[in-house]
């Protein structure tokens, strides 16, 4: 029953592995002493090479369809492998008629995502999306990666392949701590410093080691809906603090419980944009030492400030060890890398790297050890300085475009930094219609609700402006305005 196509891309010894071992599982071999003709015999039958027959039958034995018996042939095997892969269900036996019983952390998890909505990740798919917070990854440096990464791996060999520290490469630890310190204003040694999977592995380390289940976390709200997953997922209670101009505010309501951890963004709030001031930082530090509380501080997009002068980390400040700094290398970078690092008061150091050992052991040790030598050998702040040029430029354009184009539904709010901006609608009504246009022509600002928890403020819709070119940023813009003026006639 074999038919060979010999102008088939198919290998022709992978056309008989696959038809002979159709065959066996369709049962046309009754049992184990069903004898295959010889390899000379069918290569002589079909028209082909020895070699190619002796290819599909090595396959064959190889994933147990046939066995071998000296001096008497090649016979099918008993069992078939399928014997065990594809056993049946008794044909008495119910399936389940409810869901299953879920964990409470899963149950209230704020997250609505369901099947092929996780498809594509956060950014989405390809396209001018507008998704806050994407950067331009076509503009990373692959070749220089790509070398540091063969050097890394040329000197360390399978070194790298083994087991790695839970802490973090030292490498790594000795260039984020140099970096933080000579760039951020930070104050620390190498030792505090923990490698993580990313920011949000972080927030998650650092609730686990101070939050039990049913403690205080204040977030800031609206906030980094990421946050309020974490700290949640970690058995927190979340509790939102509104911000004002000068960030989070800090009062106690009167019958609110203290919190054991403040999740902050003082260098460039999420998602309103404002920095938080110095008298603000200094009252916060004070506020968490006298309530024995943990400011949790995630430096987002502080490398991306446009207008005034750089400003130093909130953990620089801290003179009592109530500072948790963390920051993430995939944004900068790429988003799969998946590299971060805490930045831990002393005494938190070993709970922490435990916790990560319990969690998932270590990151990539041979991304970590290139990511050393891309920091170590000036890359990465090469890497920054170009990206903020880059990204001012499509920063600038952004706002030229959206305003002629938008004006008349939006008004264009403007931070000091950051890679999105949050445009206000003119009239709230206008939101269905808006939202319906943004689905059909396939671009994805994310509504300012989704990082509300309490607080109520005009609609809204934050824009990313990083991962594309001024000609996408124009047509994307046009198409979106040319849609919208046809709804809203």
């Amino acid at each position: 029953m074999v038919r060979l196509i010999r102008k088939s891309a198919e290998p022709l010894h992978q056309q008989l592995y696959r038809q002979i071992r159709d065959e066996l599982v369709a049962g046309n071999f009754s049992n184990n002493s069903s004898r295959l003709p010889s390899t000379r015999t069918l290569a002589a039958d079909l028209g082909v090479s020895r070699l190619t027959v002796n290819l599909a039958f090595d396959k064959l034995h190889a994933e147990g369809y046939l066995r071998s018996k000296i001096g008497s042939g090649t016979f099918v095997a008993d069992p078939l492998p399928e014997s065990f892969l594809s056993t049946r269900r008794p044909k008495n036996e119910r399936l389940p008629q409810s869901p299953p019983r879920l964990s409470n952390r899963v149950r209230d998890l704020p997250d609505k995502r369901s099947g092929k909505e996780f498809d594509f990740g956060i950014a989405g798919p390809p396209g001018v999306t507008f998704v806050p917070a994407v950067a331009a990854l076509d503009e990373f440096p692959m070749e220089i990666w790509e070398r540091l990464r063969a050097q890394v791996l040329a000197r360390k060999g399978a070194h790298l392949l083994q087991y790695a520290s839970s802490h973090g490469d030292a490498d790594l630890r000795n260039a984020i701590a140099t970096y933080l310190c000579d760039f951020r204003g930070a104050r620390c040694q190498s030792d505090q410093i923990i490698v993580t999977a990313g920011t949000q592995q972080a927030m998650i380390i650092s609730a686990l080691a101070l939050v039990n289940r049913g403690e205080v976390a204040w977030i800031e709200d609206p906030g980094f809906y990421q946050a309020r997953r974490a700290f949640g997922f970690a058995g927190g209670t979340v509790v939102p603090r509104p911000v004002d101009r000068e960030g989070i505010v800090i009062g106690r309501p009167a019958k609110g419980r203290s919190p054991k951890i403040i999740y902050v963004t003082p260098s460039h709030q999420f998602p309103l944009g404002m920095t938080m001031s110095l008298a603000r930082r200094t009252a916060l530090i004070e506020f968490a030492r006298e309530r024995d509380a943990y400011i949790f501080e995630d430096d987002h997009n502080s490398e991306f400030r446009f207008t005034g002068p750089p400003l130093p980390c909130l953990q620089g400040l801290d003179n009592s060890g109530r500072v948790i700094y963390a920051g993430t290398m995939s944004k900068i970078l790429y988003p799969s890398l998946r590299l971060g690092y805490i930045l831990a008061p002393e005494p938190l150091i070993d709970p922490m790297i435990k916790i990560r050992a319990v969690m998932d052991q270590h990151s990539s040790a041979i991304d970590q050890a290139t990511l050393a030598r891309f920091l170590s050998e000036g890359f990465f702040l090469s890497h920054i300085k170009r990206m903020r040029k880059l990204y001012s430029d499509r920063r600038e354009f952004f706002i030229e475009q959206f305003n002629r184009l938008l004006s008349k539904h939006f008004d264009l709010q403007i931070p000091e930094a950051g890679l999105h901006f949050v445009a206000w609608l003119r009239r709230k009504s206008d939101l269905p219609i808006i939202s319906q246009v943004c689905k059909e022509i396939g671009i994805r600002p994310s509504p300012l609700s989704s990082c509300f928890m309490k607080a109520e403020m005009n609609p809204a819709l934050t824009f990313g402006f990083a991962a594309w070119t001024r000609a996408q940023i124009r047509e994307g813009l046009q198409k979106f305005a040319s849609a919208l003026d046809a709804k809203l006639k």
